[in-house]
């Protein structure tokens, strides 16, 4: 039983810290010029980008960065009545009796949404918003926390 302990402890720490060297300089270099305060960060790789999960004067946020530097996406997690009010009036309008578990600002491209993770029994969607609180897509979603 020892053994298999200390196999996967040396597996999942073995991992996290490959991972963590496979990023590229320019990667980190970036990350840490827009973020020199960030705690907890975690990298992890996401298709072609490198995904920097972290947490910023208590807020949890990721950004994904492509192999050169270039940031493509910041996520911001958000307290559910820190989404502006037109999107919250729209989310009760689209999904009504959907409770909501989590929101977040996703900064893509030069533009800004928001995502609202709603469920309803057995139904979940995340929700995405523009800024002017117009539903832009709805994704089912079966993730369990």
């Amino acid at each position: 039983m020892k053994t298999i302990i200390v196999l996967f402890v040396t597996l999942t720490f073995g991992t996290m810290f490959a991972q963590n060297n496979n990023v590229p300089k320019v990667v980190k270099a970036k990350f840490k010029v827009l973020y020199p305060k960030a705690e907890d960060v975690k990298w992890d790789k996401e298709n072609k980008f490198f995904e920097a999960d972290f947490d910023l004067n208590d807020v949890e946020m990721s950004i994904l960065i492509d192999a050169k530097g270039k940031v493509h996406e910041i996520e911001t997690s958000l307290e559910n009545k820190e989404l502006p009010e037109t999107v919250l009036k729209n989310l009760a309008k689209d999904f009504p009796g959907y409770e909501l578990n989590e929101a977040a600002k996703i900064e893509r491209n030069g533009k800004t949404t928001f995502e609202a993770e709603i469920e309803k029994g057995e139904k979940k969607y995340d929700a995405i918003y523009s800024v002017s609180g117009k539903l832009l897509k709805k994704n089912v979603t079966n993730e369990k926390d």
